[in-house]
């Protein structure tokens, strides 16, 4: 859970007005019940409030779990008096979520404050499911508190957006990684509708339309609104303007905006924010990101990415005097081309010397570094590395700063050949969290990476059987690694030893270009690492084999699955959008898995690849 998101839900728990006697009349009274026999009779001689109090600081489920059912006073304070449910849907298997729908949701679903809801890999169609079971979103009268995480289906978010009028409640709402292969949406109903929250306070806004950027025009007002975070958007400028017309109580403002647009912006005054997350492309003329700076003058906290252009020392110096008096934070980072007939380090010399006034050095302590790669600069004071090689130049106006600084704060290596290089012998990176790497790994690499305990995904290339022992010896090192992905090139055949290897903290297993026969699937159910894994990506030569995987693997809660016989996806994908099929209620490999799967099994088509079957695993 990202930061904001737990602050929203501490936020949640602690409106409710409870006297702050309580804690201490809790410790009393149970140290009391455990200092004298017969414990349970006294615990249960302890008040309603304090129970309710308690059942706050619970996981819902285990709330239920362990309370609904003992006696008819507890099921009538969970199903009556408790009001204040929390449920992060995206964490539980289908076995828990199902008991949870049929058993207890008819009876709480009013007093829900949070609700999280994902199409993830781990529990594919969630959101569709959750809503078989509720006919109405009017249930959710209380909700506070509302997110959905990859949602796929079109059909489903329109469903639910022109349900928002019953939400009276909701003050933080989360549309994460939403995409959607489409021509085009409804993005003003959709947006207006959120606006029109009568509560909301919070909004953040990724949704994604994969042909072409749908313009968000606004024309409902919000009162409410304090924080608008919105990704995979890009504004023009005359949509930023309506923006914050119609959001005039807006403080914290996360967006991007297209400098490649005809439209004008028209100045006005934004008292009201102090925190801007700002990225501009193709910033070929700047002076519409100056009028909008202009007209900011509470910001305390401003953040800004500028790609193809620069706005130097100097000049962000003016900026801030002049216009940004109450600015406390200042993170940025711009990139851009060397310019005409200059030479590139003679450009980021210059560069660097605007910023190396007593105004960025001593009065605010905003240092700065610049890397130089093929051609481009990258400079920043929030700029920890720049690409996934040694920069051709790197200068810092940061004191005693060095290379070693640099690497030590890489937590990402997207390429394959990164270790390939050579590097100078004091040089470690401590801090891996991803980790690409392509087989055989050079000694050097030991000596590198001299731990990989905050690993979390590690994604494999060239695997061949020669190479078991340096993977198992990768695997014995990362002991909090969730997720390994065996990225084989297609050239290559797969080699399946690794199987063999041993980590018991893997939860996912992604295997990419390979199709798997019978056999080889039966080896994936009986290896070490395939009887652990919870959640599997893999392409298979025949539907049969599913039935193979899914019967011996008995930790699996979910399944993606690519099959080379899908011969009606192959068909209908040169008719059909996959939009089109993934509406289409005539697929025949659907029914015909459904037929031989248990019944508790939800299967659903990728809405984005065609060819791809989710399966979520009861």
């Amino acid at each position: 859970m990202n930061v904001t998101l737990k602050m929203e839900e501490n936020k949640l728990i602690e409106s409710h007005s409870y006297s702050p006697l309580i804690p201490y009349a809790i410790t009393n009274m149970l140290q009391k019940s455990l200092d004298e026999p017969n414990n349970t009779t006294n615990f249960e001689l302890l008040p309603n409030e304090i129970f309710l109090y308690l059942f706050n600081y619970m996981d819902s489920v285990d709330l239920l779990h362990a309370f609904y059912g003992l006696n008819s006073r507890f099921n009538r304070l969970l199903y009556e008096e408790f009001r204040s449910y929390r449920f992060h849907f995206d964490l539980f298997s289908k076995r828990q979520f199902d008991m949870i729908c049929q058993r207890h949701l008819p009876f709480i679903i009013g007093r829900f404050i949070f609700l999280r809801l994902s199409d993830s890999d781990e529990t594919p169609g969630q959101i569709n499911h959750f809503f078989s079971y509720i006919p109405s979103m009017s249930y959710l009268t209380h909700l506070r508190c509302l997110i959905f995480y990859k949602l796929c289906s079109y059909e489903t978010l329109i469903k639910i957006v022109h349900e928002f009028h019953h939400l009276s409640s909701l003050t933080y709402l989360e549309l994460k990684s939403c995409s959607f292969r489409l021509d085009k949406i409804d993005m003003q109903m959709i947006v207006n509708n959120i606006w029109n929250l009568p509560k909301l306070a919070s909004c953040y806004f990724d949704i994604r339309v994969y042909k072409q950027e749908t313009p968000f025009l606004l024309t409902q007002v919000s009162t409410s609104l304090r924080k608008v975070f919105i990704y995979k958007q890009r504004f023009k400028w005359n949509e930023l303007y309506r923006l914050f017309e119609c959001t005039p109580h807006l403080k914290c403002l996360r967006i991007s905006v297209d400098q490649v647009d005809g439209t004008d912006y028209q100045q006005c005054p934004i008292p009201t924010l102090i925190y801007l997350n700002i990225s501009g492309f193709c910033m070929s003329n700047i002076s519409k990101m100056m009028y909008l700076l202009q007209n900011i003058p509470n910001l305390r906290c401003l953040k800004i990415r500028l790609s193809y252009h620069f706005i130097n020392g100097y000049q962000w110096e003016q900026i801030i005097k002049n216009y940004l008096p109450k600015l406390k934070t200042f993170l940025f980072d711009m990139y851009d081309v060397t310019a005409n007939n200059q030479n590139i380090e003679e450009q980021a010399n210059e560069l660097m010397n605007s910023f190396r006034s007593s105004f960025w050095i001593d009065e605010h302590q905003w240092f700065v570094r610049c890397f130089i790669f093929d051609g481009l600069i990258y400079i920043g004071n929030s700029v920890h590395y720049a690409n996934d090689g040694h920069p051709y130049l790197w200068k810092s106006t940061y004191p005693n700063d060095n290379y070693l600084n640099i690497y030590k704060n890489m937590t990402h290596i997207y390429n394959e050949t990164f270790f390939h290089q050579s590097f100078p012998s004091d040089v470690r990176l401590p801090s891996i969290e991803f980790l690409w790497i392509e087989l055989p790994i050079k000694e050097q690499f030991w000596t590198i990476v001299p731990s990989l305990n905050q690993l979390y995904l590690l994604s494999i290339s060239s695997y061949t059987d020669t190479f078991q022992l340096q993977l198992q010896r990768l695997l014995d090192q990362a002991s909090h690694l969730c997720c390994l992905e065996i990225k084989q090139h297609e050239s290559l055949p797969l080699q399946i030893s690794f199987l063999t290897c041993i980590n018991t903290s893997i939860r996912q297993l992604y295997l990419q270009n390979h199709w798997f026969d019978e056999e080889e699937c039966i080896t994936v159910t009986r290896s070490p690492l395939g009887v652990s894994f919870e959640v599997l990506f893999i392409k298979v030569k025949t539907r049969e084999n599913i039935l193979i995987l899914m019967k011996n693997m008995i930790n699996l809660r979910a399944l993606t699955i690519q099959f080379d016989d899908d011969m009606y996806s192959k068909v209908l994908l040169s008719k059909k959008t996959i939009h089109d099929l993934y509406r289409s209620n005539n697929d025949s490999l659907l029914h015909r898995l459904k037929h031989h799967l248990p019944s508790t099994c939800l299967v659903v088509r990728d809405a984005d690849t065609i060819n791809l079957i989710h399966i979520w695993i009861s």
